[in-house]
């Protein structure tokens, strides 16, 4: 049986293997996100203006119209700032080493980048309370397993009606990101095998993804945003208790805004080390960026109620 330790092997006869990590990167969902207008960027963030609609349409009227002025809302969404903690490496810790450990450095924060976006975003875009009934979340019916109720096919269809109650403009855009729980619940549940006698339909046989059906376009993630016992998002990266259930995202995608500037790498070169015995070189990315709700509208979550 094999032992891993703390450490590199530093023997220059010894390959050093660079074992893979077992991470989700997972972030497909990000793609159908908008962009920001140049023309809305300013130094502090990005605005909106919205003119709502109070058009009203008459059958024969008769009596004398009467002009009415059109109000505004405005949004403002505050740029954010996105960093990874700094990684040093000392010219003693790589003399031997078969590869381009700072290169590797360069990837692993890259892909921490990645990963912290992923979350943040999904994280911006959920609901915070059950509260709202323009970003309605939900509770799953479904028979108890591990101390939640799953996924029934019947809450999904029951919850594509509330979101089409919400009359969004284009149907087409429609987004539901599945956590691996639900996901599992669907294709288990024998609803959804009744409505599609070839479970084709509904899932791919090859890989198990849930296709576009119903109106929702589906992705599925292993994170998840988490609702506690009173259905209140719970802070990003907070540690799971009793009571705490994963949910899956819905989203409509036009009222969501996602913007990232230019990646700033930070680098340090060990050449400009003229104190430390080993001279060594820092790492790190910065960037700026705009993810938020445009309008509290449209955005929601399915989340699992406790068994």
């Amino acid at each position: 049986m094999s032992t891993t330790s703390n450490g590199q092997w530093l023997n220059q006869f010894v390959a050093p293997q660079l074992l893979a990590e077992f991470k989700n990167f997972k972030d497909d969902f990000i793609g159908v996100l908008p962009g920001a207008p140049k023309q809305a960027l300013t130094a502090d963030g990005i605005r909106f203006n919205k003119l709502i609609n109070n058009v009203n349409f008459f059958v024969d009227n008769t009596a004398e119209f009467t002009p009415q002025r059109m109000t505004g809302e405005k949004t403002f969404v505050a740029w954010e700032k996105y960093d990874t903690d700094p990684t040093a490496v000392d010219d003693a810790e790589i003399r031997y080493l078969l590869y381009d450990k700072r290169n590797v450095v360069r990837t692993k924060h890259a892909d921490t980048m990645k990963m912290g976006l992923r979350d943040h975003v999904m994280w911006k875009l959920c609901p915070d309370d059950d509260k709202n009934a323009n970003m309605p979340v939900v509770r799953t019916t479904g028979g108890v397993t591990n101390g939640r109720k799953r996924l029934l096919f019947k809450d999904l269809v029951e919850y594509l009606e509330i979101v089409k109650g919400l009359n969004l403009p284009d149907q087409n855009q429609l987004f539901m990101i599945l956590n691996n729980q639900h996901r599992t619940d669907l294709i288990l549940d024998r609803d959804s095998a009744q409505y599609f006698a070839d479970k084709n339909i509904f899932f791919d046989a090859t890989t198990g993804a849930v296709r576009n059906v119903m109106g929702f376009k589906f992705f599925e993630n292993n994170q998840a945003p988490v609702f506690n016992s009173d259905t209140e998002k719970k802070a990003k990266n907070a540690v799971m208790v009793t009571g705490d259930q994963q949910g899956s995202l819905f989203f409509y995608a036009p009222n969501a805004i996602y913007h990232i500037e230019g990646m700033k790498i930070l680098y340090k070169s060990e050449t400009e080390d003229t104190r430390n015995a080993d001279p060594t070189s820092e790492f790190r990315l910065q960037t700026y960026g705009l993810v938020n709700r445009v309008v509290d509208y449209g955005f929601g979550a399915i989340v699992s109620d406790n068994g």
